[in-house]
């Protein structure tokens, strides 16, 4: 039995949650109230024109071989109250509008089904106030611009964008298409419980219309393409869209960007692959080494194959769940040059200190699963990587953990979460299987252009070429980044960094939409530059991870030969695969909230975090010790659960007197992680309209009782009313909570941890400062999901006497009356 292990606290209270800080009615729309006559004719104008324009330019489409498409659906472009955006309330489909995408300041980009009547017949009302047309106050704007100037900036990726004007009509374009279909079902009906027979008929009635409807679209799509190329993998659906790559002509390219009504993005397809190794060689030894206990989770390796032969991983492999997705390549073996990369990455899993450093006999951590993706050129070709996770998810039902240590060779595209990585999203919340991902890397040419030219290490990382690679912007996959091991320093060649600073190839957050990113580091080695003004920059054995290499090609078993994050992130799998173990039946949000909350800030980041730090190094570095177990000098407590939006969940923590005796001053860490998944659509832009439901946490003031803070926390508790004193609470002081949950009230500047689905938090307070009592909340908002459908959701608190050697393990488990499990 593990002597200081993660504690279950339980849950105290469930109600519906007090929002503070509702928006007054902006002025914009209580504007357009007051003068409803010329509201309603400023929009009426826009409406005329766009109908005129679009029936003018539909009779010419034939005239210039143009695909067919529906006269009755145009394109518009709308700019909404912001305030709305996630306001369930206004649905733009009242107007007869489809909405296609989010933009930025309340712009919808839209498609309306019936030539713009509804909205017109809504326009008109709104003059004698008709019920149902009030909405029209908050529509803002309808842009009556050319399509040719507003859609292609909207739609496409910046780097086609800024090819545009060079679009040849007669070439042939290779693309990722992503097409909106916004019919959510919502979850599907309990046929046990009263009712639920029928509502369940109706249910599958309208799931069948869905699937009508998506089949009717997809073909209207694909007619589109054919005249003028063809579509080259199979569809990716979504909750809210599809997508696929093409290949197709300029001109049929102009056209569907222009005027295919309900495309979002096009993007030109991205280079995906590994990292390339060096073959600096190692030496050989022999090690005793056992195979994984019978019951050891597996590990899914997506990646360029593995030598499964190999002495050091062979006791991990089950060869019989071995697959190759490659391409007429049925082989999984590690083809790559240079010591292979799967074998690498499979290695740095099962060894994550290194071969050299292990104590005979060995016993391997976890079961690994090959899952060959890459070919024999470290390259993804012929696949679509949204289309590629789903059909591995599929084929390998019973693999929960996945490492993905490839990425494309870019940045990830800022306006829209990318089908890879909302796919990824998907399968995490639905399947509920965890991904780990790399944050990607910055290639050495790159590198040494900016020691060069400028900016050197480090500050060439905020450049926005240096930001996470696709998929590592994922909302809910644990992305690691890399940290240097060692700082190096001879008479030619110094590190680029010092021990436990960001490694120079390692690339950066935020993540999409501000989210923090990424969420852990490890140590996937480091770079060094030469002294002789050249600024030669390569790969150092002495900077360099030890990782297991294949002997395909020639070299040792092992050695000190390539660095990446493609090596850091099977190192926090490794650490996944051992909470696995202790945790067998809890959900992966476990898992992620555990990761985080045992990560901790090198060195001056921990106690004086900046934007800079969370940007580089996520929360930090993940300390197996303090991820699986505690100490005498610290206690985690946690708690899993579902929650649904308008929906809070109280817990809270008795604080022994003995632990705040006024006579002490020693410093106490509180940390606290939420972690949780939900439904997603990638047509919008924003985390708060990306998700279906979003959750936050909150705790109770210093000094602030349980039953107070319940009262703020919660203004309805099984249907009665509550309400709590704000004058006093006012006078209450807060923890000093380190990020905060707005991106100017806390220690980190511009960075929201709401944001995030991972949100960690924590503060230092005096010994005898602490409270009787610290309550917490986790509350749901409404996102998109009218249906209000459950969440997965975990918990972890932790509390610890830094640099003391004080006791306080048993004295809080036993003020809270928690029990230590038998077995752990």
């Amino acid at each position: 039995m593990e002597q200081f292990p993660h504690l279950r606290f339980v849950q105290k209270l469930i109600g519906k949650p007090r929002f503070i800080g509702r928006r007054a009615p902006n002025p914009r729309s209580e504007q357009n109230k007051q003068n409803r006559q010329g509201h309603s004719d400023y929009l009426s104008g826009k409406t005329s024109g766009i109908k005129t324009n679009w029936s003018s330019e539909y009779a010419e489409r034939e005239s210039q071989n143009l695909a067919s498409i529906d006269e009755e659906i145009i394109p518009v472009f709308l700019q909404i109250n912001p305030d709305l955006l996630n306001d369930l309330s206004f649905d733009l489909q009242r107007f007869g509008i489809e909405i296609i995408s989010e933009e930025d300041e309340g712009f919808i980009i839209g498609a309306s089904l019936d030539g713009l009547r509804s909205l017109e017949k809504k326009i008109s009302g709104f003059v004698s106030n008709v019920h149902g047309t009030a909405k029209i106050a908050d529509l803002w704007n309808i842009i009556d611009g050319s399509r040719e100037k507003w859609k292609p900036e909207h739609i496409l990726s910046e780097e086609l964008y800024a090819k545009w004007p060079e679009v040849q009509d007669d070439k042939q374009y290779k693309l990722e298409v992503s097409i909106a279909f916004d019919r959510p079902l919502g979850k599907e009906p309990d046929p046990t419980k009263q009712g639920g027979e029928a509502r369940l008929k109706k249910y599958r009635e309208k799931q069948i219309e869905r699937e009508e409807q998506l089949l009717l679209r997809e073909n209207d799509f694909e007619e589109f393409i054919r005249h003028y190329g063809e579509i080259t993998s199979g569809y990716v659906d979504l909750e809210d869209s599809f997508g696929c790559e093409v290949v197709i002509n300029g001109k049929g390219l102009k056209d569907l960007v222009v005027n295919y009504p309900f495309v979002f993005e096009v993007s030109e397809i991205e280079e995906v692959g590994g990292v390339d190794g060096n073959a600096l060689e190692g030496e050989a030894f022999d090690l005793e080494i056992l195979p994984p206990e019978g019951d050891a989770p597996e590990v899914g390796v997506i990646d360029s194959g593995i030598m499964e032969n190999h002495r050091f991983i062979a006791g991990a492999i089950n060869s019989a769940n071995s697959r190759s997705y490659v391409s007429g390549d049925t082989s999984t073996a590690d083809k790559v040059q240079g010591g292979g990369h799967g074998t690498k990455v499979a290695g740095a899993v099962l060894y994550p200190y290194g071969v050299s450093n292990v104590s005979a006999p060995y016993q391997l951590p976890c079961f690994i699963r090959n899952l060959r993706v890459l070919n024999d050129q470290n390259v993804l070709i012929n696949q679509f990587p949204a289309a590629l996770m789903k059909k591995i998810i599929d084929e390998n039902r019973d693999c929960e953990i996945f490492n993905l240590s490839i990425n494309s060779q870019a940045p990830f595209r800022k306006k829209h979460m990318s089908s890879w990585a909302a796919m990824i999203d998907t399968l995490m919340h639905e399947r509920d299987v965890l991904f780990l991902i790399s944050a990607g890397n910055i290639h050495k040419p790159d590198i040494q252009h900016y020691q060069t030219s400028g900016p050197s290490y480090p500050d060439y990382l905020n450049k926005p070429y240096c930001k996470l690679a696709n998929p590592a912007q994922s909302s809910f996959a644990l992305t690691v980044g890399s940290i240097n091991h060692i700082d190096y320093n001879d008479a030619n060649w110094k590190s680029l960094g010092g021990k436990d600073e960001v490694s120079a190839f390692s690339r950066i957050g935020t993540g999409i939409w501000g989210k923090i990113k990424p969420d852990v580091v490890e140590y996937g080695g480091g770079l060094v530059n030469s002294k002789n003004g050249m600024n030669s920059i390569k790969e150092n054995k002495d900077t360099s991870p030890e990782l297991i290499r294949s002997t395909l090609h020639g070299g040792n078993a092992y050695g000190k030969d390539t660095t990446g994050t493609s090596f850091a992130a099977p190192k926090v799998s490794y650490i996944a695969a051992e909470l696995k173990k202790l945790y067998t039946n809890e959900n992966t949000n476990l898992l992620r909230a555990f990761v985080a909350q045992g990560a901790r800030l090198p060195r001056q980041h921990f106690l004086s975090p900046s934007a800079m730090s969370i940007q580089r190094f996520g929360y930090g570095l993940p300390s197996l010790e303090r991820v699986t177990k505690n100490t005498e000098q610290r206690i985690t407590f946690y708690n899993t659960g579902k929650i649904c939006a308008e929906e809070a969940h109280l817990y809270s923590l008795q604080i022994p007197d003995v632990i705040r005796n006024q006579g002490d001053d020693y410093d106490i860490l509180i940390e606290v992680t939420l972690a949780y998944t939900a439904k997603v659509r990638r047509t919008r832009q924003k985390t708060k309209s990306y998700l279906s439901t979003w959750l936050d946490w909150i705790t109770s003031k210093i000094d602030e009782p349980f039953d107070d803070f319940r009262d703020y926390a919660l203004k309805e508790i099984e249907e009665a009313k509550t309400e709590y004193d704000k004058d006093e609470r006012d006078g209450l002081e807060n923890f000093n909570w380190k990020i905060k949950n707005r991106p100017h009230f806390g220690n980190v500047e511009d960075i929201n941890r709401n944001n995030s689905t991972l949100q960690k938090d924590w503060a230092v307070i005096k010994s005898y400062e602490l409270p009787k009592e610290i309550s917490l909340a986790v509350r749901a908002h409404k996102g998109w999901d009218k249906n209000k459908e459950e969440v997965p959701y975990a918990l972890a608190v932790s509390i610890e006497v830094l640099n003391a050697n004080i006791p306080i393990y048993e004295q809080i488990r036993i003020e809270n009356e928690i029990e230590i499990p038998i077995g752990g």
